[in-house]
């Protein structure tokens, strides 16, 4: 299993940052889905309900260079997933946006906005919250490294199909 930290390299490594914020929430967000999308963790270590959203102490201010080696294809499928879903996005609006779902809100509570808190997002709030997202078609869409191998099966498949059937074809068209 992959740890935080080398999700943090492979993001470095896939993708210029604008900071700190961005950074955290791209990590978040890849713990999260795939959390909803194979029903478990990408890495253990454990994310908390900062003042600005969710944050895994554990890459808090680290600087270590890229390195996209250390994660399975699935792993990095997920990550890709979530960087072409919210990569764009700066830091204020990640944060913003982690402020509105409820694993953080529900861990942050009444605190005020000037409170601090290292209270543990649990995994299983992450999947529950993140699972309905997906299955009411929000948020990122994740291909699987064997459905694009698939894809090219079914294209070759179809074209053959359409080559046999291309008289019968012509004579309904008429």
């Amino acid at each position: 299993m992959a740890t935080a930290i080398d999700v943090m390299k492979y993001i470095k490594a896939k993708k210029r940052l604008t900071g700190e914020v961005q950074l955290q929430k791209l990590v978040y967000y890849s713990q999260a889905w795939s959390l909803a999308w194979d029903g478990a963790p990408l890495f253990h270590d454990k994310i908390e309900a900062w003042r600005h959203g969710p944050v895994c102490r554990s890459i808090y201010k680290r600087t270590d260079t890229a390195d996209a080696t250390a994660l399975t294809p699935q792993e990095r499928a997920t990550v890709d997933a979530v960087l072409t879903y919210y990569g764009t996005m700066p830091g204020a609006t990640l944060s913003q946006m982690s402020h509105e779902e409820k694993p953080w809100a529900d861990v942050w509570g009444d605190r005020r906005s000037d409170d601090t808190c290292s209270d543990e997002i649990t995994h299983d709030a992450m999947r529950r919250f993140y699972t309905i997202k997906a299955l009411n078609g929000h948020g990122p869409r994740r291909v699987p490294e064997h459905v694009a191998a698939q894809d090219a099966e079914l294209r070759e498949i179809a074209a053959a199909n359409v080559e046999r059937w291309r008289e019968t074809l012509a004579i309904l068209a008429q």
